[in-house]
């Protein structure tokens, strides 16, 4: 036990000379992963799992602008979808630009919805994951992807 412990702090000490070699990649993967984990666990995961009824109720953020009802559902579980599923694949590196448009997407409505109604501060929450999707698109899914691993 004691000499894997050993192992492991000098992989860990090799690792950390090659950090500003590999500063990009980590930041890609810190800046995912959190991201990707902080909207499916405190956003995603309830609204997907809640049902129909809460989907119609996200639904109706767009369709009271777009003036179609019967979409109301549909769209709240895209919504729902991108927030849980979506931030999942995020998490992993898997389709991660597309993923991240759509849930941008869902952020820029959120966000839209809570500046018109309540104000800036309302919407701080959504402005923020709508520019940490930003951020990610622009960053790319990094070394340690799924993306990446298909590609190879």
């Amino acid at each position: 036990m004691l000499l894997l412990n050993k192992i492991i702090v000098l992989y860990i000490c090799l690792k950390m000379r090659d950090l500003q070699k590999n500063i990009y990649d980590f930041t890609t993967l810190f800046v995912r992963v959190t991201t990707g984990f902080l909207m499916f666990y405190l956003h995603g995961l309830g609204k997907i799992t809640s049902g129909y009824e809460r989907w119609e109720k996200l639904g109706r953020t767009i369709t009271d602008l777009i003036g179609i009802d019967s979409l109301a559902i549909p769209l709240g579980f895209m919504a729902s979808f991108s927030e849980s599923i979506l931030a999942v694949f995020i998490l992993a590196g898997f389709y991660t630009r597309t993923s991240t448009l759509f849930l941008g997407f869902t952020m820029l409505v959120a966000f839209s919805k809570h500046f018109f109604s309540e104000g800036l501060k309302s919407g701080e929450m959504a402005l923020l994951y709508l520019i940490m999707c930003i951020v990610i698109y622009l960053l790319g899914p990094g070394k340690f992807s799924v993306d990446r691993l298909i590609k190879k």
